[in-house]
């Protein structure tokens, strides 16, 4: 007769066996089913996170913090005093001190940021977001030599800047013509060190020719020469078009042009902006035509009723305030066209980021201006 107390034995061995193993296996894949939730809640904690991070650097980009990010940049950059040369130091640093609205620097600024998202290489972005900084820098020096000179008894012969004395009221005609040529200088010595960030670069060798060439000979300088040649008399629509397009808008154009070059911009976009950024130039200029004869001396902190005293023929002798105002509405209608023609070329019609939107608040507020 067969054993079967073995079979038995054998048979509910194996099926207690089996039994463990099924169970072994379920709490397994319990195990893995709980680790995969938990994945999949951790990666949409951590997107939410990014999401949010995302907004929140948005709403952190406002008009007031790009104004302190400028300045800051902007007063960084001033030379240190050395015990020497003190004087013409101080003179420079007070002149760029007296504040004004920072224009320039923060048009090249918003102009970079606002396209720079286009740049594919992160690595040269990352260097550009410092190199930049040099130009910002730069161009302000370069704005702010303009004015020193500007002041002096021998062409304007202004009194007061910005609510301040001009330079060669605090400091003296002879260190202020030192501290106009000090800036001009050391602007070129800020700007060459955006190369240390980044050797080698040609977006910034192409940077550098624009900031060398638009304040000019032909350009702002330019502009300024037939200006003071031109006082006195009574300028033809021609030559008046040319001093304002050169002696304002030429500074303005390096500023948008530098920051979208830095930015990958090239072609029929680089020209838009650059057209943009005449008309903005253009519209400035006739803005403060109108305010040299409508603004009150207190809110602008100059004199007014200058051009009148000066002997200068503007815009506003010419055409009148009228079609003046009618003047500076169109310019910068067609400044903010150009701006999102070239924005929608670039990014492919998306939406405007939040540089781009404050660039163009900008421009709203400065030909709408009343200092």
């Amino acid at each position: 007769m067969e054993d079967t107390s073995e079979k038995k034995s054998s048979k509910g061995s194996k099926g207690t066996s089996d039994k463990k193993s099924t169970a072994k296996k379920s709490t397994a894949k319990k195990a893995s089913e709980k680790k995969s939730a938990s994945k999949k809640a951790s990666d949409k904690k951590g997107a939410a996170k990014k999401t949010s991070e995302k907004k929140t650097s948005e709403k952190k980009v406002t008009a007031k913090a790009v104004g302190e990010y400028i300045e800051k940049v902007v007063l960084d950059a001033m030379p240190e005093a050395d015990g020497m040369s003190d004087k013409v130091r101080d003179a420079m640093v007070y002149a760029v001190e007296a504040g004004g609205k920072r224009v320039r620097p923060t048009l090249m600024y918003l102009t970079y940021k606002g396209f720079s998202e286009k740049l594919a290489d992160k690595s040269l972005r990352k260097k550009h977001d410092k190199a930049i900084e040099s130009f910002i820098a730069a161009i302000e020096m370069i704005h702010t030599y303009s004015l020193i000179h500007d002041d002096l008894p021998a062409l304007d012969n202004d009194s007061m800047r910005r609510g301040k004395p001009t330079v060669h009221t605090a400091f003296g005609e002879d260190i202020a013509i030192l501290a106009g040529d000090g800036l001009l200088n050391y602007a070129y010595e800020t700007a060459a060190k955006s190369f240390i960030v980044s050797p080698g670069d040609t977006d910034l060798e192409k940077a550098l020719l624009i900031l060398a060439s638009k304040p000019g000979l032909y350009g702002m300088l330019g502009g300024q020469t037939l200006d003071v040649v031109l006082t006195g008399t009574e300028p033809t629509k021609e030559q008046l078009s040319y001093i304002y397009s050169n002696k304002t808008a030429a500074l303005l154009e390096c500023a948008v042009t530098i920051g979208a070059t830095l930015a990958g911009i090239s072609g029929d976009n680089l020209d838009k902006l650059q057209n943009a950024a005449y008309y903005v130039g253009m519209a400035f200029q006739v803005q403060d035509d109108i305010l040299d004869v409508t603004g009150d001396k207190d809110v602008l902190g100059k004199d007014v009723s200058q051009d009148e005293k000066n002997g200068k023929v503007t815009f506003v002798t010419i055409y009148g305030l009228e079609k003046a105002a009618e003047y500076v509405r169109q310019a910068s209608e067609l400044a903010i066209g150009l701006i999102d023609e070239a924005y929608n070329n670039v990014m492919k019609d998306a939406a405007d980021n939040q540089y781009i939107k404050l660039l163009k608040d900008m421009i709203i507020k400065l030909i709408t201006r009343e200092k």
